[in-house]
């Protein structure tokens, strides 16, 4: 409900100050928690326990709503798993899902490769060092943008009925299920590894793959799918709106896929399957996983997404209807679509609001599992039996990159989303205990607000019985860069209770382009805050006192309103200026007392909580768990970090490595062709990580080779291209010089729209190919000895 109500008349001016009132009621009948009918769960060797009941997930009888990020092991270079799995860890991802995609392990029928960037065994070894939770996620079918979704081409040679109960292809699916499961031998829940679940298949019913083979101009594409699905599966994640004729065979192939990779030994608490758009699923045996993408690529152009629109998700799921009860299983939002992978003809830019949005809205609708894809990207190797491209060509994408505008690249660089999603992880890593068990609440408006809606608030609550909860607020919309800041905004909370307005007094203003989550009644070690305009990010341990970190768009102005029952002194701290000068220390009944930080910002875009300081940074962190820091910046060689609590408490250090002189020589260069030689090896600096090459240009798109070789391909999008050369460098460092091909831009290429206006050139002379300059940008790193502060 939302009212306009006259607040003040301006004593010098004849400006009329209205608050917007909004209105959310506790819901009448609360949810009631069950788990009898799901078969799941599991205990480790140490005691530890996970459990599934139908709102939430329990790690040792504890809620928790776990962040799972998907990587995949043979689209980068093993020798950079480490690094990259680290990056991800300090994203605050805590369970790593990654594909098995059976074309790249079984090319060659009864041939198994498990070595190099195919060494699944080895991907997962490293995850578990470092505490990191996997999913593995089997197929057979996998989709993930790769050649016939990861069937293998001499599939096409049998006469078999792909994806369905066909007594030759389960024969052959069992053959890799036997495969997978040895490489796994030791390493699941059960045993005290990290592997906690597995996805079954995926999409069945729903969607499908073209097979790799196929030709410009066909009409009828031949789609990885069983014969009685052909002409309801999907392309892309979307609504089902056929009736599916022969449900009940997708249920009992489910049901049997399952059941075979248990008796290979592939036995973990959790399983999951495709949930969206009436996809086969396995009843009360594994947890239904849905999706949602701002950018998809294959919804008309420029199409604004429902996904920053606010719906109870637990009881109505994203892409209904679904083939199962909702409320029969967690919320577990697993596919969220952050990036996307672009294609020849439609290349969408994702920005950061949009991704801030998605997953402010999927929290606030009820979401308890919440995941990516992509979250790291990648590339795509080539057949090695034949060279061929395991990429899906069919459908034009590039035939190696595979960044997906993840939030951490193809090269392991941060894309725009990194930071502002882990704001929310940080959030989720220490207050999902609290927001787990609480149910998500609507107001009136969620059913009447469309995407073009640039006026009303966006908003969502979650709370429990005794009137703790959080607010959920958007102000974004994905393909919308008209929005204004929502002022004077006022929300009324009908608790069981109270009747709990925020803030008290003047309105607060929602700036365009953000999201927040507002907490209220929220318990602070004895303080109890009834509410702040700031969202919580982090609680740590100031040498025996909690200190609580909050955050604030830029354009919002934090205010904290304390129970004064529950403290002493000062119950009101407003007026507050973001940044660390904003401490304040709040006086407890019992003698103890808290304090209350609030990060502008910028400052909380940099904040990492690293062994149980608080990290302040804009360089990029890994940490290994042993007391040291590394830190990585491209281009940048001096260090500026804040580290607490340590002696310097929030005083800047700055920390300065050597330059590297660098020079990217151009030995020949003619139009559309350039070669750059370099050497690219960073063992003899060991101030630099890797070595990146920036190619400034405009173009259509351009090729990468070394030693004949293409190596690496880039779709313009109005960007430089960066690419990471530590995977080149014996080579380059041999004397192979990188070359390159590129292709003129047209005036009637078919996706600039995608792109802003700004960035497009003058057609008015014909097709465009500017290559500007190729340059080498080191990426510097330095080590932070946490005991030494």
């Amino acid at each position: 409900m939302k009212t306009i109500t006259l607040f003040s008349v301006l004593a010098l001016s004849t400006s009329i100050v209205f608050s917007q009132n909004y209105q959310i009621d506790a819901p009448e009948k609360w949810i009631s928690i069950r788990s009898e009918h799901i078969k799941m769960g599991g205990i480790a060797p140490d005691g530890s326990s996970i459990e599934v009941n139908n709102f939430y997930m329990l790690r040792n009888g504890i809620p928790i709503i776990p962040i799972m990020g998907e990587f995949h092991y043979s689209r980068y270079p093993a020798n950079q798993w480490e690094q990259e799995i680290l990056k991800i860890k300090a994203g605050g991802i805590n369970v790593v899902a990654t594909y098995v995609f059976w074309n790249l392990h079984e090319e060659i029928e009864g041939e198994w490769n498990w070595t190099g960037n195919r060494n699944l065994r080895q991907f997962i070894r490293i995850c578990q060092r470092y505490g990191m939770d996997v999913i593995v996620r089997i197929g057979p079918f996998a989709h993930g943008e790769i050649r016939s979704g990861g069937l293998p081409d001499w599939l096409f040679t049998k006469n078999i009925d792909v994806r369905s109960n066909d007594a030759e292809y389960l024969t052959y699916t069992n053959k890799l299920y036997k495969e997978i499961a040895n490489q796994l031998e030791g390493l699941y829940y059960q045993d005290g590894g990290p592997i906690i679940g597995c996805q079954i298949e995926n999409e069945h019913q729903h969607s499908a793959a073209p097979w790799a083979i196929c030709y410009k101009g066909e009409t009828a594409i031949d789609y990885t799918a069983a014969s009685y699905d052909k002409g309801i599966t999907k392309f892309g994640v979307s609504v089902q709106e056929a009736k599916i004729k022969r449900a009940e065979l997708g249920n009992e192939h489910m049901r049997t896929l399952l059941d075979m990779a248990k008796k290979a030994g592939i036995n973990t608490p959790l399983y999951t399957t495709t949930g969206w758009g009436n996809a086969a699923i396995i009843p009360g045996e594994a947890i239904p996983v849905t999706a949602g993408y701002t950018y998809a690529t294959w919804v008309p152009r420029n199409q604004k997404s429902e996904f920053c629109l606010f719906k109870n998700l637990w009881q109505e799921p994203d892409y209904s209807p679904v083939r199962y009860n909702p409320t029969d299983y967690p919320s577990a939002s697993a596919e969220m679509g952050v990036g996307i992978q672009i294609g020849y003809a439609i290349r969408p830019v994702c920005t950061a609001e949009a991704a801030e949005a998605l997953m402010v809205r999927t929290l606030g609708g009820g979401s308890n599992i919440i995941g990516y894809y992509m979250y790291h990207g990648g590339s795509t190797p080539r057949m090695q039996n034949n060279g061929d491209f395991l990429s899906d060509q069919p459908v034009g994408l590039p035939k190696i990159s595979y960044d997906f505008q993840a939030p951490l690249g193809e090269f392991g660089l941060e894309n725009v989303q990194y930071r502002p999603l882990r704001i929310l992880h940080y959030f989720l890593n220490h207050f999902g205990n609290r927001l787990a068990p609480m149910q998500p609440v609507m107001p009136t408006n969620v059913g009447t607000l469309m995407p073009d809606n640039r006026d009303e608030l966006r908003y969502a609550a979650r709370m429990n019985s005794a009137g703790e909860g959080f607010l959920f607020l958007v102000n974004s919309q994905d393909h919308d860069s008209l929005r204004h800041d929502l002022t004077n905004l006022r929300i009324t909370i009908n608790l069981p209770k109270e009747h709990l307005t925020i803030p008290e007094g003047n309105g607060f203003t929602l700036p365009k382009n953000t999201s927040v989550i507002l907490p209220f009644n929220f318990q602070m070690d004895g303080a109890l805050l009834k509410y702040a305009t700031a969202q919580p990010l982090m609680v740590i341990d100031d040498h025996g006192t909690p200190h609580y970190f909050f955050s604030v768009p830029n354009g919002m102005s934090p205010a904290y309103a304390f129970d004064p029952t529950t403290i002493k002194g000062k119950a009101r701290f407003t007026g507050i200026q973001p940044g660390f000068q904003s401490t304040f220390c709040v006086k407890l009944r019992g003698g103890k007392s808290i304090k209350v930080t609030t990060l502008s910002h910028e400052q909380a875009l940099n904040a990492s909580c690293i062994e149980g300081k608080l990290l302040v940074t804009k360089a990029s962190v890994l940490a290994k768990g042993d007391g040291r820091v590394k830190l990585l910046q491209l281009g940048n060689s001096v260090f500026d970090y804040v580290l607490y609590p340590s002696r310097q408490g929030f005083k800047p250090v700055k920390v300065a490595v050597d330059t590297v002189p660098t020079e990217a020589k151009v030995v020949e260069s003619v139009p559309w062709r350039t070669e750059v030689t370099f050497n690219a090896d960073a063992s003899n600096t060991p101030q630099v990580n890797e070595y990146f090459l920036k190619v400034h240009y405009i173009g259509d798109l351009a090729l990468a080779f070394i030693d004949n070789k293409l190596v690496h391909d880039h779709f313009w999008q109005g960007k430089p291209w960066l690419i990471g050369l530590n995977r080149y460098a014996e080579k380059m460092a041999a004397g192979k010089p990188m070359g390159f091909y590129f292709r003129p831009l047209r005036a009637n290429a078919p996706f600039l729209e995608d792109l802003e206006a700004s960035l497009l050139p003058d057609f008015s002379s014909g097709p465009v190919l500017e290559i500007k300059k190729c340059v080498i940008v080191p990426e510097y790193t330095t080590t932070v000895v946490l005991s030494s502060y």
